[in-house]
């Protein structure tokens, strides 16, 4: 049974000038341009701001920017909005785009996304330490002008403008810590909120950015509660101690789902479970994990909306639907190993993903006589042992940085730093830079199937399915808005119709 916890409030639980959600870790940084994963993106996608904000329904949307230009000479041109101010006051310039540019593509950074950048002229050869960061293909004609070169075409990079993780920053992100209670100081931000008090190993409580001129005029107060554990969360949810339950677990999903508080909150992204070099030249052994899963009784049992087996991105992105593997018990190959295969996944995944592995441990057992052992690791040894030692299967999500294919797809490509299945294939590779040169409707849906296909045709993965989150969120908070891309947006939130 899971564990009953009680908060110390500072207000009234019921008090409609606090909205409260969850993290399922405490952010080790608060630098946006050093995350590696999505855990905090929920926080630092509202105390910083870029460009653009993403809207399922309109695409790209002015933030701190106004618009970008596309010119013949593989050059962007984009105006900052002159009235846009940090929080402490000052104005945010060109400069301050540049300065944060470079510090990403400086390797002592540790930036783990400064590949957003490598198309443009130089980044690549400066991160490399090749060539001196003056030379980078990025200028600022006046304080409220970027201009970029590119040295390849990069039809995607005005969606990297939309992203937390290259947003401007200040050149001291350090938060110090005041007095016992836990005050902070020094965090300058550019976003619609504002660190008031980190709480260590309790909360960080944000108040409202006055310099940001986007934002709803009556914006409460926020606050991010540590809470690894959903079944926590959602008891917490419940006492109304918490105002925004970010994942529902889907064992709740049947008893919820026609409340008035439940939401079905379709997201790109591409989960799956990879191979690892152990698998790498042993195809049948990967057609049997493939095959010998009843992907339709593992959907019936988790409520999903997407089929796992088909690959987890908008139908839209293909020329029909997105192609899927099914339960086929002819094409297992009769293999025999006496082996036991680890699957490996991380805690961030909860309840449902430990459910879902026991699942597919006990199918492989009964359909294919493959012996599985499930290890479950706190998510930063995770990561360290996808980089460093890869085990023979793997759980993971990929969630796309821009709502395209090419976004999805060069996750497996050579340059990327999630590429876990160890791809280096020059066929995948010139599928992705057909993609990134096209600007054809018809034919990047083409070449996204194409990618897709030589995922699943070579048996690299098991496809997840798509994902869809299951959301709790009070009545008397409005103005929040998740998209697809799972970046929660705050600047409109307020209590009341």
């Amino acid at each position: 049974m899971p564990k009953s916890v009680s908060i110390d409030t500072s207000m009234p639980v019921s008090s409609p000038s606090v909205f409260r959600l969850h993290l399922s870790n405490e952010p080790s940084s608060l630098d946006p341009n050093k995350q590696k994963t999505s855990a905090s993106s929920y926080l630092l996608g509202n105390l910083f701001r870029n460009f653009f904000t993403f809207d399922d329904q309109k695409g790209l949307l002015p933030d701190l920017g106004e618009s970008c230009t596309r010119a013949k000479d593989k050059s962007l041109t984009c105006k900052i909005k002159k009235d846009q101010q940090w929080s402490d006051g000052s104005p945010i310039t060109s400069e301050d785009f540049i300065r944060t540019y470079k510090k990403i593509l400086n390797p002592k950074t540790a930036a783990p996304r400064a590949d957003f950048l490598f198309k443009i002229k130089n980044a690549l050869e400066i991160y490399k330490g090749e060539k001196d960061p003056g030379t980078l293909g990025i200028s600022a004609p006046d304080r409220w002008t970027l201009k970029f070169e590119f040295s390849e075409p990069d039809p995607d990079f005005e969606y990297n403008l939309a992203s937390f993780i290259l947003a401007p920053t200040k050149d001291n992100l350090e938060v110090a810590s005041g007095s016992v209670s836990g005050s902070v100081f020094g965090l300058i931000v550019s976003g619609p909120y504002k660190l008031k008090e980190w709480k260590k190993g309790q909360r960080l409580i944000l108040e409202p950015n006055l310099k940001y001129q986007m934002g709803h005029p009556k914006r409460p107060q926020v606050e991010f509660l540590f809470i690894e554990e959903d079944t926590v969360a959602l008891q917490l949810y419940e006492k109304n101690e918490l105002q925004f339950l970010r994942r529902l677990p889907t064992l709740f999903i049947p008893n919820y789902k026609d409340r008035k508080d439940f939401y079905w909150i379709p997201v790109t992204r591409f989960d799956y479970i990879g191979f690892g070099p152990e698998l790498a030249d042993q195809e049948d052994l990967r057609k049997a994990f493939i095959y010998s899963l009843n992907y339709e009784e593992l959907q019936k049992i988790f409520s999903s909306k997407g089929r796992p087996g088909c690959a987890g991105l908008p139908d839209s992105w293909f020329p029909s639907k997105a192609p899927c593997f099914n339960y086929d018990l002819k094409k297992v190959p009769a293999v025999k190993s006496s082996k036991t295969y680890t699957l490996m996944f991380s805690a961030l995944g909860g309840e449902d993903h430990k459910r879902a592995t026991e699942w597919m441990q006990d199918q492989w057992s009964k359909n294919a006589h493959l012996k599985t052992n499930l290890q479950v690791k706190e998510n930063k040894i995770y990561l360290a042992e996808l980089q460093n030692k890869t085990p023979a299967l793997f759980r993971k999500g990929v969630a796309p940085d821009r709502p395209t294919c090419l976004a999805a797809l060069e996750t497996f490509g050579p340059l990327s730093a999630e590429n876990y299945l160890r791809l280096n294939s020059p066929e995948y590779k010139k599928i992705l830079d057909s993609l990134g040169k096209s600007s054809k409707p018809v034919e990047q849906k083409k070449l996204c199937l194409e990618g897709v296909e030589y995922l699943m045709n070579h048996h690299l993965l098991i496809p997840m399915g798509a994902i869809h989150f299951s959301i709790l969120a009070k009545k008397e908070f409005t103005g929040w808005k998740l998209n697809q891309m799972n970046q929660l947006d705050l600047s409109q939130l307020h209590s009341g119709p």
